[in-house]
């Protein structure tokens, strides 16, 4: 799984606790990698799993799991974003998360913002 990220980065992204590895029997099988905006809103920024394990709820548990962590720390709601022009909006919609606005820059396809409550 590329990422364009130099593996240093991810190293240091792994230990601030800002990426969380998913695992199949013990296995990595993906990531999600988020931070905190403003320090009180919990961005997903991107969740990634391997071919062969999506549509199996692998990504809907990492989820819930990375959601139940945000609650914990006194967080009640979460962000994340995903381009128009992907599949991944319908995922979002589907787990509970509802759009909340988009960001056009020129060109570039539109980028949309979905939040979900956590209490």
């Amino acid at each position: 799984m590329s990422t364009g990220v130099r593996e240093p980065v991810l190293r240091k992204q792994i230990s601030d606790g800002r990426i969380r590895i998913v695992e199949s029997n013990g296995q990595p099988i993906g990531f999600l990698k988020f931070y905190v905006l403003w320090e009180n809103l919990p961005f997903l920024e991107v969740i990634r799993l391997q071919e062969s394990f999506r549509f199996q709820r692998f990504g809907t548990e990492a989820v819930r799991e990375w959601e139940r962590e945000m609650r914990t720390a006194g967080h009640n709601i979460a962000l994340i974003s995903t381009v128009v022009t992907e599949t991944a909006q319908h995922f979002w919609r589907k787990i509970g998360y509802e759009d909340c606005g988009a960001l056009n820059f020129g060109d570039r396809p539109t980028e949309l913002f979905l939040v979900r409550k956590l209490s």
